[in-house]
């Protein structure tokens, strides 16, 4: 379906596309400006700068790299060098080394070296017998360039640090007469992408998704995905196992994917996964999103700052901009806004979400989900009614925010196990259920109470053993499980699970002890016997029942009387009989009973405190 679906998304944005064939729109950074004789007279900036306001109302500048024309690549291998290169490595043959501050061409695998005598091989083959001026300057460059002599080029040390980020363009003499403009380059590249076969074999079939019988892939293009180092590059589609061979089709000849089909795929999915208004990082899971319209740039920025992806107002254009920044005010409250009131967004189109994971020599999709945008929406609101615990204060709680509830916590500055990672098809579930509208995932509502179980509150973790977002996840799990509002959104006096009571009647116990003694305790009772209160009820509430007869007697009148009668009716819905143990789905009721009513409990304190000194 993705694969599909990216072909149909490429044939939109072709309508409205420009760009001459086998050739592709690239980000550049810097501009080599040769003399006639191939020599570099100066390395200008083509960056345009502009300036963007932080969350904080700061201003800082932003520089933006110009877009140029170049060949596509036609693609042999990840190393080969491309026509008119832009790589700097390619180009100039060093490494910046940030400890020194200069320029070398050593590193342990020579690839600096090898990358330039590749480049230099390549593009004197590419522009033998061309004699236009750019032609004879670029050849020029590249035959008496000497990597070794330019350790200290004047040139190169201006830009510095941002070398090996950046891509460079050549030009000759003003800065604007690119390479790339040259009719004879242009004209020499254009007959080799119209020639070039872009695989040797002549195996032809039915194409899967075009229906035409063309040239199938060999080899899929490879996708870079924006997470970790660049080893994190993979192909959708690759079949090197014996064991995927079938009827003696070898490799992705299996996968009836053309070689056209393959390039729009693999064009649109790279296209997705460079532009930030299209994809976002939740744990380490790349989720790209698209709407099948020309311009859908409305509805993937309200997407992104809906699931939580930055909403970078300088990046909006004139059309979409008061509705999307509207949209964002809603959605950081915890109010996602009626995307009917909104002009610019189109609440029928077809949006496609998917997951991707990085796995070796491929990427690993994890999930792919279609609805209307508006139904997405809908079920994104829902998520969030039933995520929050709290009438007010109101915020939106994202994926990345249940995900940080759900892995260990830091202590002492190190991590508390070798990854804080949750497993990739735990997160897919979560956020297929959000988009569905459906249950959550069993391996959510365990995942939160174990955390909950072991992790402690002290200085550092302040709330790390229950806060407001592990108590919605709990309410949320069981609510969509039982199909029914099982946990309401404040303590219910009409809940009678056995669970639910015990929880509050855990608060009350904690609530008494501490109100019995002036200043902080050392150790709680909820340090000491929350996790087995949890678990096996019967085995702590007689001890806990002991113990509050004696905080009590520490008590004023007024107290005593308060508490007591509290006890007396929750001990009165349990008939006095503790639960000997508690299943995973009580366990969150007792949690969230615990937090309700310790909620309750801390707010009339509050109210209280306010009435006497009004009184």
């Amino acid at each position: 379906m993705l694969i599909n679906a990216l072909c149909e998304y490429a044939d939109l944005k072709e309508k409205n596309d420009s760009t001459p064939k086998g050739w592709a729109k690239q980000a550049v950074h810097y501009c080599i400006v040769l003399s006639p004789d191939g020599k570099i007279e100066s390395i200008t900036d083509l960056r345009i700068a502009y300036e963007v306001h932080d969350k904080k109302g700061k201003t800082k500048t932003v520089f933006k790299p110009k877009e140029i024309l170049f060949p596509k690549r036609i693609q042999k291998t990840t190393t080969d060098p491309k026509y008119i290169d832009h790589r700097p490595l390619y180009i100039f043959g060093l490494n910046f080394d940030k400890a020194s501050g200069k320029f070398t061409p050593d590193d342990k695998t020579d690839k600096a070296r090898k990358s330039h005598q590749a480049f230099v091989k390549h593009e004197d083959k590419f522009t033998d017998g061309l004699d236009s001026p750019m032609c004879k300057a670029y050849r020029s460059f590249f035959e008496n360039w000497v990597p070794e002599n330019e350790t200290e080029n004047p040139e190169l040390m201006k830009i510095g640090s941002n070398y090996s980020e950046s891509k460079f363009v050549f030009a000759l003499g003003e800065s604007d007469n690119f390479i790339n403009d040259d009719p004879q380059l242009k004209e020499r590249y254009d007959s080799i992408a119209k020639s070039a076969k872009q695989d040797s074999n002549t195996n032809t079939a039915v194409c899967g998704i075009l229906g035409e019988r063309l040239p199938i892939a060999r080899l899929h293009d490879t996708v870079n995905l924006p997470y970790g180092k660049p080893a994190n590059s993979g192909r959708l589609v690759s079949m090197n196992e014996k064991s995927s061979e079938s009827y003696g089709k070898k490799q992705s000849y299996n996968s009836n994917v053309s070689e056209l089909a393959m390039k729009k795929y693999t064009s649109m999915l790279k296209f997705l996964l460079k532009d930030k208004d299209h994809h976002i990082l939740i744990d380490k899971m790349t989720v790209i999103f698209f709407a099948m319209k020309e311009n859908d740039s409305a509805e993937c920025k309200f997407m992104s700052m809906l699931i939580g992806g930055v909403n970078d107002e300088s990046s909006v254009d004139a059309t979409t901009e008061n509705d999307i920044i509207a949209a964002g005010k809603h959605i950081k409250s915890g109010i996602a806004p009626d995307i009917s009131k909104y002009e610019n967004i189109d609440e029928n189109v077809t949006f496609y979400i998917a997951g991707f994971t990085p796995n070796g020599p491929r990427i690993c999709q994890k999930f792919i989900y279609k609805n209307s945008f508006g139904s997405i929406v809908k079920n994104m609101r829902r998520h969030q009614e039933d995520l929050r615990i709290k009438q007010d204060p109101k915020r939106q709680i994202y994926f990345n925010s249940i995900k940080r509830e759900l892995v260990p916590p830091k202590k002492g500055g190190k991590q508390n196990s070798d990854s804080r990672d949750i497993p990739p098809p735990l997160m897919a579930g979560i956020m297929l259920a959000a988009f569905n509208g459906t249950k959550y995932p069993d391996g959510m509502l365990a995942t939160v109470i174990e955390r909950i179980k072991v992790d402690s509150d002290d200085d550092k973790n302040h709330f790390i053993k229950l806060n407001d977002t592990r108590a919605g996840i709990i309410k949320a799990c069981l609510n969509r499980k039982h199909k029914r509002e099982v946990i309401t959104m404040s303590w219910n006096t009409e809940n009678k699970n056995p669970a639910y009571l015990c929880g509050g009647l855990f608060a009350v116990y904690e609530k008494i002890q501490r109100d019995c003694v002036k200043g902080d305790l050392n150790t709680t009772i909820k340090d000491a016997y929350f996790s087995a209160a949890c678990s096996r009820p019967i085995s702590v509430f007689p001890k806990l029942a002991k113990l509050s007869v004696y905080h009590m007697r520490k008590l004023d009148e007024k107290a005593n009387i308060y508490y007591s009668k509290l006890l007396q009716e929750l001990t009165d819905g349990l008939d006095g009989a503790y639960p000997k143990t508690l299943s995973l789905d009580d366990q969150g009721c007792f949690i969230v009973g615990y937090y309700q009513m310790n909620s309750k409990l801390y707010t009339s304190n509050k109210t209280d405190k306010k009435e006497d000194q009004n009184g």
